[in-house]
């Protein structure tokens, strides 16, 4: 693999499945034409939706940047800008469809930083629709993957972004039709891929070749994107060796929810805290793994989230394969009800400053947990016997002491009443 970064990411599950430098924050360049489409196409806004050309719209991107040429005051419609912007990858269309959607080009970026944030996009801030290069507009290639595997979930999307030419009618500034070809693409020609459902180009000098892409084989969706790849021919090639690597090399592999419930589960958290619990999925786990691996392969592990009191806690299955493997070690994570005993149900975490992770705050588990939980019963309720007994020498000794001390009082009157007498 030649890119800077990548990820392989199956668009049924959002699985990682391979990646490198996944988070790293990197310029996008035209790739961010595609949150542009999907808030457009999110929006709701008919197709034939008409934008007319602001001059600020037209002449914020220089005209040595990519563009259709479109002047201020012109019109069209949101299909024919979108159909630009996935061909010519225009930058002025960019921003009619920014203004638009967002009503200015300033708001359409707050939305779009917005969406990727919803989408689980972590490390992506947008500052324009286009794409060219702003230091604070940046993203990784996890969340362009992500906002990609969001997109190719619209047919229009598809329809649009995998086309390979268009002609743009004739508008009410320009008397001759426009016909758009697209120029680089793993839709044909040497490259050529087959069951490629969509894909975007981008590159700047500073963000060097990037590229996203989806495609479908056999009932499987498979998304990627690459970053910094340093040519164009890497790109085709890093893209190819990934969806040849997603299609061949991995198989499902499903658990039911009885196979990972826990009826008798001890988790003990930071402090020496113990829970005992009954753990119930909410539904069942279905993954890819590689061929060569098998479901005995994949460990299961427990994490738990409290706020404060335990009684509060929520939990998940962690499903994972062995680091040595050539594949993401982590293959997803599953809800799980948790069911506290009546004791766990009443105990006070220690103060966290937040929510408490078992896995990450020093949670055991398994048959280890339970041992040493068992322990941490056994010494409280002896705890428990010796400070009773304490307690019941202590109530013996003062009695004992109350009485004879009325004992030697009464000795002292009759003594004083014989002297008396």
């Amino acid at each position: 693999m030649q890119s800077e970064a990548y990820v392989l990411l199956d668009g049924g599950t959002g699985q990682v499945l391979l990646e490198k430098n996944m988070r790293a924050h990197m310029y996008p360049a035209s790739i961010t034409k595609v949150m542009t489409a999907l808030l457009a196409l999110e929006s709701g806004a008919p197709l034939s939706s008409a934008i007319t050309m602001s001059y600020d719209a037209v002449w914020s991107v220089g005209r040595d940047t990519s563009h259709i040429a479109l002047d201020v005051d012109e019109r069209l419609t949101l299909e024919q800008a979108l159909y630009a912007l996935a061909i010519e990858s225009g930058n002025d269309a960019a921003n009619g469809i920014a203004e638009l959607i967002g009503g200015t080009m300033e708001n359409f970026a707050v939305l779009m930083s917005a969406r990727a944030a919803g989408l689980g996009a972590a490390d992506t801030n947008f500052t324009n629709a286009h794409g060219l290069p702003e230091a604070s507009h940046y993203t990784a290639a996890y969340d362009m993957a992500v906002i990609m595997a969001a997109a190719v979930k619209f047919p229009e999307f598809n329809k649009i972004f995998s086309a390979v030419t268009y002609t743009m009618p004739p508008t009410n500034m320009q008397p001759e039709p426009r016909t758009f070809n697209r120029k680089h693409s793993l839709n044909e020609g040497l490259y050529a891929y087959g069951g490629l459902l969509a894909e975007k180009t981008g590159w700047t000098s500073d963000a060097g070749f990037t590229y996203v892409a989806a495609a479908a084989r056999g009932g499987r969706t498979l998304v990627l994107a690459l970053m910094r790849s340093p040519d164009s021919a890497a790109r085709w090639e890093d893209a190819t060796r990934l969806f040849d690597y997603g299609f061949d090399a991995f198989s499902p592999v499903s658990f039911t929810a009885e196979e990972f419930a826990k009826e008798n589960y001890t988790a003990v958290f930071a402090g020496g805290v113990a829970a005992s619990m009954r753990l119930v999925p909410e539904g069942g786990f279905e993954r890819l793994i590689l061929k060569s691996l098998t479901k005995a392969d994949v460990a299961v592990d427990y994490a738990f989230y409290a706020d404060g009191h335990i009684g509060n806690i929520t939990g998940r299955a962690v499903f994972s394969v062995g680091g040595g493997a050539p594949m993401h070690s982590v293959l997803g994570e599953a809800d799980m009800q948790v069911y506290l005993d009546a004791a766990s149900c009443e105990i006070k975490l220690p103060e966290q400053g937040g929510g408490l992770s078992a896995q990450e705050q020093g949670a055991e588990s398994g048959p280890l947990a339970a041992a040493l939980a068992g322990i941490y019963r056994a010494v409280s309720v002896i705890l428990q016997i010796l400070g009773a007994a304490a307690v019941l020498v202590i109530v013996y000794y003062i009695r004992r002491y109350t009485a004879v001390q009325k004992i030697k009082k009464q000795r002292r009157l009759l003594g004083s009443n014989r002297r008396e007498g």
